[in-house]
């Protein structure tokens, strides 16, 4: 089954020019970052990341800036010789890159700590119209249960000053993810959805799970593309 870039971008174009991705430690929000303006890209729009993920030395979106920009995507992220460095930094031209109409941007942003700096550009982030989506995975820790999520919303809205409109269903267990998981994971996600008043934006499963799961949703493929350490090879 192949993804729909077509239909995909006249979705998009329907919804505010600026979506900021938050959630737990790993719910994979950078990954999905990575995707997302990868598909914007291919279909035809003018994509930008903004990485403001403060915690996670590893999983940034600035280690795929690489393969972002020889895409034709625009990455604001701190320069490179601090890109390890877990200090609350604001990337040169984010507000240049927030407040120009031409690109579509994504914002990877952490969990509440991250959410703090967040709140410092929110006046910013409004005015340009934004979604802001929670990111979900089931399967990590503060994160199983209905009321764990909720809290996590909670707690981010208010480190951050900013309402979460939307929530994205994203279970899975890397390599090992299974149809169940993600299955299990939509179903938490929706009650969610249900409990909060809020759209499901997608459901995202790997990409080796793209069109084997029959489920009324909007689904978006992810093809992995973070190398972590203990899928290197010896």
């Amino acid at each position: 089954m192949v993804f729909d870039l077509q239909a995909f971008r006249e979705v998009e174009e329907t919804k505010p020019r600026i979506k900021v991705l938050v959630g737990e430690f790993g719910s994979g929000k950078t990954e999905l970052t990575v995707n997302l303006a990868s598909y914007m890209q291919r279909a035809g729009m003018t994509a930008a990341v903004i990485d403001m993920d403060l915690v996670k030395p590893y999983f940034r979106t600035r280690e795929h800036r690489a393969r972002l920009e020889a895409q034709g995507v625009t990455v604001v992220a701190p320069p490179p010789k601090l890109a390890h460095a877990d200090l609350p930094i604001m990337p040169p031209d984010l507000t240049r890159v927030l407040a120009s109409p031409q690109y579509r941007v994504v914002m990877d942003v952490g969990g509440a700590k991250a959410a703090i700096v967040l709140g410092q550009i929110r006046n910013l982030i409004r005015e340009n119209g934004a979604e802001v989506l929670m990111v979900v995975n089931v399967c990590r820790p503060f994160s199983a249960t209905v009321d764990e999520i909720i809290t996590a919303i909670d707690n981010i809205e208010a480190a951050s000053g900013l309402a979460v409109t939307g929530l994205v269903s994203n279970t899975n267990l890397g390599a090992e993810t299974t149809a169940q998981q993600v299955l299990e994971g939509f179903r938490l996600t929706q009650q969610v959805a249900d409990r909060k008043g809020l759209p499901l934006r997608w459901l995202v499963l790997p990409d080796w799970l793209f069109g084997k799961i029959d489920v009324v949703a909007p689904l978006l493929p992810l093809q992995p593309m973070t190398q972590y350490p203990w899928d290197e090879n010896d």
